[in-house]
């Protein structure tokens, strides 16, 4: 098996592209985690006492202190996987990032990072194998694909569970999320009485079945190019709008990083 001349043309810049907003994604967790490196104290709410119990054989380097360097060390590695994509440095940077990423899921046992988190871990994955050296071009494809697949998945899943629910077809479920004081969502849009009701109740319904079917319909990106760029279009209005509404700004981040591998997955099936 191997790469077809056109889509090798696009391989390098797809996994240049994908190096990038990965670098960038952890580069900005590093340093939101950074900003709140008091709560890793013994006086903070990520204190080691109450989570060390989980970390097994990694609590040397998850204790307040070590733990910032760990991300002094992620932030630095961000800049290596912006500054050489493609490259054998690249690969290990990508490789030592997904190990920092698994660590600070590990670190706060997935309370902070979640599944954007999961996400990029895959990303980081997905681009060490598309960066190692001496290896067949298929390899570096592999590794691509891999994020594609993965993505697409990622969304048909959370398409499914979506459908299952009524509340969804209905918008109560939006109105919930809406509605929870933790988000901090705009007033603008939060759920409504009175007059407005009708109108707040018709709009959260077809934003709901939006969400539903831009998910359930992602998977259709692999097989043509005009689709696959509404597909990217929609989960990047779909990711900002939730980074916008519910501060949710590292699923934009990961997500984004991923986005670029369906653009060379509608290529290499074409």
């Amino acid at each position: 098996m191997s790469v077809a001349p056109g889509t090798l043309v696009l391989l390098g810049p797809v996994i240049t592209w994908m190096c990038r907003l990965a670098a960038l994604a952890t580069a900005i967790n590093a340093i939101e985690l950074l900003a709140m490196r008091h709560d890793f104290t013994e006086d903070g709410a990520w204190r080691a006492s109450a989570l060390a119990e989980s970390w097994g054989p990694w609590r040397g380097l998850l204790d307040a202190g070590r733990f910032t360097w760990v991300l002094r060390i992620e932030l630095a590695l961000a800049i290596v996987l912006a500054a050489v994509p493609g490259t054998g440095a690249g690969c290990v940077a990508a490789a030592a990032l997904a190990f920092t990423t698994w660590l600070s899921a590990l670190r706060f046992g997935g309370n902070v990072n979640g599944g954007a988190d999961a996400m990029l871990f895959t990303v980081l994955g997905g681009l060490t194998v598309a960066q190692l050296p001496a290896v067949a071009p298929v390899v570096h494809e592999a590794g691509v694909l891999y994020v594609a697949a993965q993505l697409s998945l990622s969304y048909l899943r959370a398409g499914l569970v979506k459908v299952k629910e009524r509340a969804w077809w209905t918008g109560d479920a939006l109105a919930s999320f809406l509605s929870l004081p933790a988000y901090g969502v705009p007033r603008a849009v939060r759920p409504r009485s009175g007059r407005a009701s009708t109108w707040w109740r018709s709009a959260r319904c077809i934003a709901s079945i939006g969400v539903m079917s831009f998910e359930c319909l992602a998977v259709m990106a692999w097989f043509d190019p005009i689709i696959c760029v509404v597909v990217i279009a929609a989960a990047l209005t779909f990711h900002t709008s939730v980074a916008v509404l519910f501060g949710l700004n590292r699923f934009l981040l990961a997500w984004g990083a991923a986005l670029p591998s369906l653009w060379y997955a509608v290529h290499r099936a074409a």
